[in-house]
């Protein structure tokens, strides 16, 4: 738990700051998408101000057009003029001459001929009577596009040569005009006046200047977003956009269009459902950020997980330095007694000697086990093992590397049971490397298997394979560790294993070199207890049915 501790450490501090990072990206991009907000709506306002510019400046090129026409009007028949002006031009709904002090000239106050000259009449009736003032508003709302304030330029322009040109004789007196309201709607007038004070124009028809206005109204710039021109009382008439203003929807935005149709204006309506553009950003900036973070938290734990698992093996190896040194001194302390024996004693019994004689060629044959284990680790972690292929009668090869342990096995009191197939056995592999595999289990048994005192070595085949089972009556191998002991530097952790010496390689090896030969080794549980080591080989195709 020590050596964990850091390391535990280091993640907490990794994700600390993965976390703040992943923080202060959410925070920057937040920010980045009022900014977003407030530019996305800084443009529509822009637009919709250009927007009702254009209906302003429509209004008034329609209006000063009427006006200049109004003054090249000849002062002869001006009425009967007036009528056929107004039944030509759609722009004019009514036509009117007024004289201050007398009155409405035309139409005929007492007699109107139309139903639509009685609706006028009604409509102006304050203002022919005197009591309302016939003062224009103040001057158009100033313009704020460099486009409108072109346009106004060139409106000035074309009216100042209408009037230059203006041939026709007729009045040049000022000219005016006046919005109105009445009943549910705005309506405008547009006048002159001649040199004897009397002052004639006309009603514009709001429908045809409507219908020139609607061309001004731009597209919506989302397919969320909709448009609309409303008249004074808040009413569309005329929208661009999907959306269903019956249900009189919130309105997002507005501007107004001015003095040019007062208390009109131009409004932004959005659906309240659709995701603001601003907001896919926000999306894909915190999929990013999660995926930095992710990769900062990934990339970190494989680096704790790497120093985690060298320091393992650092142990590992140091623990195996250990293990082999005492692995190696063992027998070459146990070689210098009997040695020194012999040599001190001059008369010894020949029981005697053959008894020291057999300790030191076991503990010979130990030791040379242990060279080649380590030989062995050396090259396969290297990738320097060679095989030398020949074939080779398996049945023969186990005989002999099992009589050459019988003075190990009787020492441990261990039965050996030797089922082999009456017929020769041949495979085409390495001797050395079979027989180094069969040494590594024989061993592995008697260091923990000895108290079962039964060992069951025997050969079989199994379609194109064959298979030496190695059965023991030992304690077995607990179940959470039957993946782990083909691993390098692994033993089982119990009080067994903790009583012997060991380097954790020979499991590894024996497998390993199985393996590059081939075949394979695997372990099953004996039922009753103990343990099954099965070496598999390819069988010799050839020969591979004499068994």
């Amino acid at each position: 738990m020590t050596g964990a501790r850091p390391l535990i450490i280091a993640w907490l501090l990794l994700l600390t700051a993965a976390l703040a990072i992943g923080g202060l990206a959410i925070h920057l991009l937040r920010g980045q998408e009022q900014s977003l907000a407030v530019a996305a709506a800084e443009t529509r306002r822009q637009s919709l101000a250009a927007s009702a510019e254009s209906i302003s400046l429509a209004v008034a090129e329609a209006r000063d057009t009427l006006a200049v026409t109004l003054q090249t009007l000849p002062a002869d028949n001006l009425i009967d003029t007036l009528e056929t002006w107004r039944l030509d031009n759609p722009l004019v709904r009514n036509v009117f001459v007024w004289q201050p002090g007398s009155g409405l000239l035309h139409p005929d106050p007492l007699y109107p001929t139309r139903d639509e000259e009685r609706a006028f009449l009604q409509r102006y009736a304050e203002l022919f009577a005197g009591q309302a003032v016939w003062s224009p508003p103040a001057a158009d709302d100033p313009l704020i596009s460099g486009q409108a304030q072109a346009r106004r330029e060139l409106r000035d322009l074309a009216k100042s040569l209408s009037a230059e040109v203006a041939s026709a004789p007729g009045p040049t007196g000022a000219t005016g005009w006046l919005p109105w309201f009445w009943g549910d709607g705005l309506h405008l007038l547009v006048w002159a006046d001649q040199p004897d004070g009397r002052r004639y124009g006309l009603e514009i028809e709001m429908a045809a200047l409507l219908s020139r206005l609607v061309t001004a109204l731009p597209e919506p710039q989302e397919a969320s977003e909709t448009l609309a021109l409303l008249d004074d009382h808040g009413r569309a008439v005329h929208q661009r956009g999907t959306a269903d203003l019956s249900t009189r929807p919130v309105i997002a935005m507005a501007t107004p269009i001015g003095a040019a149709l007062p208390h009109w204006q131009i409004a932004l309506y959005q659906d309240v459902d659709a995701q603001p553009a601003t907001q896919g950003v926000l999306v894909l900036g915190g999929l990013l950020t999660l995926v930095l973070v992710v990769a900062i938290l990934l990339g970190g734990s494989l680096l704790l997980w790497q120093a985690r698992r060298s320091l393992r093996d650092a142990r590992r190896k140091t623990s195996f330095v250990a293990n082999v040194s005492h692995e190696l001194k063992t027998p070459l302390t146990t070689i210098r007694m009997y040695s020194e024996m012999l040599e001190e004693q001059a008369e010894i019994e020949p029981e005697r000697q053959r008894r020291y004689l057999g300790v030191i060629s076991s503990e010979a044959r130990r030791l040379t086990r242990l060279v080649n284990n380590l030989l062995d680790f050396s090259r396969l972690e290297q990738g320097h093992k060679q095989y030398h292929l020949q074939p080779v009668n398996l049945a023969q090869l186990v005989e002999h590397t099992l009589a050459g342990q019988s003075v190990l096995l009787e020492a441990n009191e261990i039965q050996l049971e030797l089922i082999l197939p009456q017929n020769p056995v041949t495979c085409h592999t390495d001797s050395d490397a079979v027989e180094q595999s069969l040494l590594n289990l024989i061993d592995n048994a008697v260091k923990y298997a000895a108290e079962g005192k039964s060992l069951t070595v025997e050969m079989t085949t199994s379609g194109p394979n064959i298979e030496i089972h190695i059965d023991d009556r030992g304690p077995g191998i607990p179940a959470s560790h039957a993946a782990q002991i083909f691993e390098m530097f692994h033993r089982v952790d119990n009080s067994l294993t903790t009583r012997k010496q060991g380097a954790g390689l020979g499991l590894s090896i024996a497998r390993q070199l199985l393996r590059d030969l081939g075949g394979d080794l695997t372990f099953s549980p004996v039922v009753g207890g103990g343990s099954r080591f099965t070496l598999r080989l390819p069988g010799d195709r050839e020969t591979g049915d004499n068994a």
